[in-house]
């Protein structure tokens, strides 16, 4: 064996002891999961989870489009990760000393959460008319919809009108207010259907445009509304939508770039895959995770100059109109230094474009700290608000190995949508909310193990 195929083994062997170890550290947070009184929806382990499993999976290198990452490459992505993972734990220690309510505990203070059912009936069936119309206007306007023009020039982007285009993306609160209103509200079995259906009819629409965020937004919330609220989610139900939230990604990928009746072989030519040809259907979902962690690793070594907070405050540029306006004047690349049709670099590219090393360390570590900060707050004083808004959160987690949503205006109107909605339908509760946990003296045991959770 020659030098450089010596030197080919020994990085292939490094290589593969770093995605041994990130599977193993996803094996052992899922293990975790199964202890007593463990929350498998902690900030730690969601946000654990899904970078391990993103590092993992890219550094088994199937596709030539990958590269070897340098020093540089690596410790800027874990500086963000590190960053982040410091914010949650600052965050436990400060409530080292607090008594979380057991997850038990919080289903029942949720169930009891009382709704104004009218006001939150007329809220969700004036956001589909809103939607509803915003829709019609755009088409109008534009005349087509995303999903017909397909493999064209066209693009999914176009189909926007300034002001309209905010309202579309409505669906990420009218699914999760309809689920609301089903969990909080008895009887009113007419009202329900009709919810139910044009919400049906609202999603199916989206659909056609080729979105995903909002509907992955949508199904995180609801799935951690239910997990905190019900006891109809488990680990076993969990990761079956962990495979269907991956399997969308997919299908709307693939709607979007190619045409279906070729589409495993087309990718797995163009993305030049060095597994067999009979594994072709995985390349899809593969790329899509691997290559933002790609294109971060690529381009942070080719960054020579920063935006000052253009990508991490897009919503103001967006509100504004004056987005595209300021990106033509002072020539900004959107998509720099790809060599690949991937386009998106995970959330800690914008920071570190708009703000450097700075960023990558602050923001990160205060958007941890923030998240724990609310975790603990929900588990020591639980309500449908709070668990909201940590639903929110789980999504930005869970989609950070891809974009940073909250840069987004659609992010951002979806959460003023939320809190206000809320603001207006739910009622607060009366009474201490520590009624029902177990004093120390009472369970010291389980509520030491409930305060060591992250």
């Amino acid at each position: 064996m020659g030098r450089c195929e010596r030197e080919a083994a020994a990085e292939t062997h490094a290589m593969s002891w770093i995605s041994w170890l990130c599977f193993g550290i996803c094996l052992g947070i899922v293990l975790s999961c199964f202890r007593k009184g463990a929350d498998m929806l902690s900030p730690a382990r969601v946000f654990g989870f899904v970078w391990s499993l993103a590092v993992g999976l890219t550094e088994l290198k199937f596709s030539a489009l990958q590269h070897t990452w340098n020093l540089l490459s690596w410790v800027l992505l874990l500086t963000g990760i590190a960053a982040f993972l410091v914010g949650i734990f600052i965050a436990f220690v400060l409530n080292l000393e607090k008594e979380l309510v057991p997850i038990s505990e919080m289903r029942q203070l949720l169930r009891k959460e009382r709704v104004r059912e009218t006001q939150l009936f007329w809220f969700v069936s004036a956001a589909v008319a809103v939607y509803s119309i915003s829709y019609l206007v755009i088409y109008l306007v534009k005349g087509f919809l995303p999903v017909f023009v397909v493999g064209t020039k066209i693009s999914r982007v176009d189909f926007y009108v300034f002001g309209f285009g905010v309202f579309i993306n409505s669906t990420a609160f009218i699914i999760f207010f309809t689920v609301l209103y089903h969990l909080l509200v008895q009887g009113k079995k007419g009202k329900k259907i009709f919810l139910t259906f044009i919400s049906l009819i609202a999603v199916g629409s989206y659909f056609l445009l080729l979105q995903r965020f909002q509907i992955i937004m949508a199904a995180l919330m609801c799935f951690t509304l239910l997990y905190y609220a019900t006891n109809s989610i488990r680990l076993r139900t969990a990761l079956p939508l962990l495979g269907a939230v991956t399997a969308f990604f997919y299908w709307i990928a693939s709607l979007r770039g190619r045409h279906l009746e070729l589409l495993s072989m087309y990718i797995y030519t163009t993305a030049k895959m060095r597994f067999p040809k009979s594994f072709a259907s995985l390349t899809e979902p593969y790329m899509y995770m691997v290559m933002n962690l790609e294109n971060f690793a690529r381009s942070v070594n080719w960054l020579d100059h920063h935006t000052y907070g253009y990508f991490t405050f897009d919503f103001v540029t967006a509100i504004t109109g004056l987005k595209y306006w300021i990106s033509d004047y002072f020539g900004i690349e959107r998509f720099p230094y790809l060599v690949s049709g991937y386009n998106t670099y995970t959330a800690f590219w914008v920071l570190y474009r708009d703000f450097g090393v700075i960023g990558l360390i602050l923001i990160p570590w205060t958007l941890g700290l923030g998240i724990g900060l609310l975790y603990y707050r929900m588990r020591t004083k639980p309500t449908i608000k709070r668990v909201t808004a940590y639903g929110v959160m789980v999504f930005v987690m869970f989609i950070s190995f891809f974009v940073f949503p909250i840069s987004f205006l659609w992010f951002l109107y979806n959460m003023l949508a939320l809190y206000w909605i809320l603001r207006c339908t739910m009622i607060p509760r009366l009474g201490d909310v520590h009624s029902l946990v177990p004093s120390p003296q009472s369970n010291e045991g389980s509520s030491l193990g409930e305060r060591r959770l992250m």
